[in-house]
């Protein structure tokens, strides 16, 4: 008689778990992390309502894998903190430059992962790369073209390391030419003139030292001669040659 009873008590018990178990509802969601998307962004992204979420819809690995395909989204972490939020924190891709590459703008991030971009009004006042050329499908498969993507990107990254005014500067990165890199300043879009040959490749630390050197001399012109030339037309800076900047006037 006893088992008899417990086992309605257990069955009872399992039952009206189950029935609070069914309208449980997470109705804290936090979203961390997030820079230039907003929460509803992302949670349109993970399919779920911005107030609450049921706890038979929350499949933690879904909502994740759902969120991780958003273009912006870099990295994305799902968890339950008891009893009724769920977090959700994000790492965004961060935009670098924008990179023209035929008819179609991606953005790339500083690890060269190229993304699309649908908010343009979110488009920060970021570099253009240019001048590489349409890949192909060979191209993609083995990655020829990362070569010159590196490059500007290279470039790009440590001017902001060297002087936020500095990368302020870069209006645009023009990786066409083979026997130059051409950069183009925002102030009178100015070329300036960067080394370059067939054989340089940016993985080479004997050419990444000759870039940095070069975005030393680029900024110290900058600082000490540029303002005095402000009045002129300038057709352009070369830093080609060792120990020489350059400037030709008109």
């Amino acid at each position: 008689m006893i088992l008899l009873v417990l086992s309605f008590v257990i069955a009872g018990t399992v039952y009206f778990a189950n029935i609070w178990r069914e309208n449980m509802t997470y109705d804290k969601i936090t979203v961390k992390g997030n820079i230039t998307l907003t929460k509803d962004e992302i949670l349109q992204a993970a399919n779920i309502k911005s107030d609450s979420v049921n706890i038979e819809e929350l499949n933690l690995v879904f909502i994740q894998d759902r969120i991780s395909k958003h273009p912006e989204i870099k990295k994305v972490f799902v968890s339950k903190n008891p009893p009724n939020e769920l977090v959700i924190d994000v790492y965004e891709k961060r935009p670098l430059a924008i990179v023209n590459v035929g008819n179609q703008l991606n953005l790339v991030d500083e690890e060269c992962e190229l993304f699309p971009f649908k908010n343009f009004e979110k488009l920060y006042d970021l570099p253009v790369i240019t001048g590489i050329k349409q890949f192909s499908q060979q191209q993609i498969e083995d990655k020829s073209y990362m070569n010159d993507l590196k490059t500007a990107v290279f470039i790009t990254i440590n001017a902001y390391k060297k002087s936020k005014f500095l990368y302020n500067q870069i209006s645009e990165i023009n990786v066409s030419d083979t026997g130059r890199i051409v950069l183009f300043t925002n102030d009178k879009s100015v070329p300036v003139y960067f080394p370059r040959s067939e054989n340089n490749n940016i993985s080479d630390p004997v050419y990444q030292r000759e870039i940095t050197d070069k975005l030393v001399v680029l900024k110290n012109f900058f600082g000490k001669s540029y303002e005095s030339l402000k009045d002129k037309k300038l057709d352009y800076v070369d830093l080609r040659y060792n120990n020489q900047v350059i400037v030709k006037t008109n």
